[in-house]
């Protein structure tokens, strides 16, 4: 009789879900993200030299099912092409206590089907900076094709709500603004 269930279990799977859950890897020479602010001397930008991934995901004819996706940024591998600024912002970001920034998915809240592959997305789920995890909702525009999914979107929060003190150097001449915006291009294939 368990033979028979299993039997049975295996032959209708499926038939409910026609379209098989895959897990993707973050593309990592696909992917790219910014970290854009502004300061009291002038506007900056720090790009995440690594992002490590993964999703996984049922993909429908007009509808994209992610049942898991997770995201980490090693604190260290943020780079402003100017040594004082990378060393001041792993100060900001407490990396030595908390190396990574994570982001994980905990739901898809809404979605459109915009033809040609794209779909629009509101995503919520909870990221973590500097030890501190908040909720935070980020509408995302999903492009999907042969090789997989790029996911692309763009947040603006502010460091504070996550116990980040905006970086400052010359003595505190020069601050930073407490408002950053991350703008990605997530490739998972």
């Amino acid at each position: 009789m368990k033979t028979l269930a299993i039997t049975l279990s295996l032959l209708v799977a499926p038939l409910l879900n026609p379209e098989p859950l895959v897990t993707y890897r973050t593309d990592k020479a696909q992917s790219t993200m910014a970290i854009e602010g502004t300061s009291t001397l002038h506007d900056w930008t720090v790009k995440a030299e690594d992002l490590r991934g993964t999703m996984d995901v049922d993909i429908f004819e007009k509808r994209l099912a992610i049942n898991a996706l997770r995201l980490t940024v090693p604190v260290e591998t943020l780079e402003s092409g100017k040594s004082p600024m990378n060393s001041n912002m792993y100060d900001a970001l407490k990396s030595e206590q908390h190396p990574q920034i994570k982001y994980t998915l905990t739901a898809v809240r809404s979605q459109e089907w915009l033809g040609q592959g794209e779909v629009k997305l509101l995503t919520r789920g909870q990221l973590k900076i500097a030890g501190k995890t908040r909720t935070m909702d980020i509408p995302v525009k999903a492009v999907l094709s042969e090789e997989g999914v790029t996911l692309k979107g763009s947040s603006r929060f502010k460091m504070s709500t996550f116990g980040v003190e905006p970086p400052s150097f010359m003595f505190g001449s020069v601050t930073t603004g407490d408002y950053v915006t991350v703008n990605f291009s997530l490739r998972y294939n």
